[in-house]
């Protein structure tokens, strides 16, 4: 489930390559690049070296990782977006909601924010999808994944989980939003924000995806 701070639309094409770049990675994780987005492979360039300062190891792996999905609904959401010449990129933070209770370290200590930085490489930028604009609703047109390359004409420059361990600054505009979220939560000496004393991390039925990948509408 997508969100972006206010001035960025998740329907517009930068915004949408940014979803789709954090989406494919995580996606790669679990399945290889072969099986992630379509045209993902040639746009990360991968697999990267491990400690590559760019492109996180994981988000590039040509076969699946030792990783178990299960039944969670992540939330994702956009913040210090910027477009400059032929490259566009922002910062993407989340945090998961799993359906079953038990742990749940995305919430013990919300800091889970990516730089996704891409580079345009063709005149064309690309076909956008059709825009979803019914967060509760399934489209029927609709698919887990893009059908068509949603990367035409783009590369994939960056791909960097952010470390304040390691002096990376992780944006207001994540913090902002996961204060929303979690308004009891309060900031640690290391700046993340921490559950209360008691805490149980709340579950929640898989969500409807959205947005939901539509095709362009010339391709429908």
């Amino acid at each position: 489930m997508w969100s972006a701070n206010p001035g960025i639309n998740l329907m517009q094409r930068g915004p949408e390559l940014v979803r789709a770049a954090y989406e494919a990675a995580d996606y790669t994780r679990f399945v290889g690049q072969a099986h992630s987005f379509p045209g993902y492979p040639a746009a990360v360039g991968g697999p990267a070296r491990q400690g590559n300062p760019d492109k996180e190891e994981f988000f590039t792996w040509l076969e699946p990782g030792e990783d178990e999905q299960i039944p969670l609904t992540n939330f994702a959401h956009i913040t210090s977006y910027e477009e400059s010449g032929p490259d566009i990129g922002a910062t993407v933070c989340s945090y998961n909601l799993h359906a079953d209770p038990g742990t749940n370290l995305s919430v013990e200590g919300l800091n889970i924010a990516f730089r996704v930085e891409l580079e345009r490489t063709a005149d064309d930028p690309g076909q956008p999808g059709v825009p979803d604009t019914d967060p509760a609703r399934q489209d029927p047109r609709a698919h887990r994944v893009p059908t068509w390359n949603v990367f035409e004409g783009w590369k994939i420059t960056k791909l960097h989980y952010l470390r304040r361990l390691n002096g990376d600054v992780i944006p207001q505009g994540c913090t902002d939003w996961w204060q929303q979220q979690f308004p009891a939560f309060a900031p640690n000496a290391s700046g993340n924000l921490v559950p209360p004393a008691g805490f149980e991390p709340p579950t929640m039925p898989v969500a409807v995806q959205y947005p939901e990948w539509i095709g362009p509408a010339n391709s429908e």
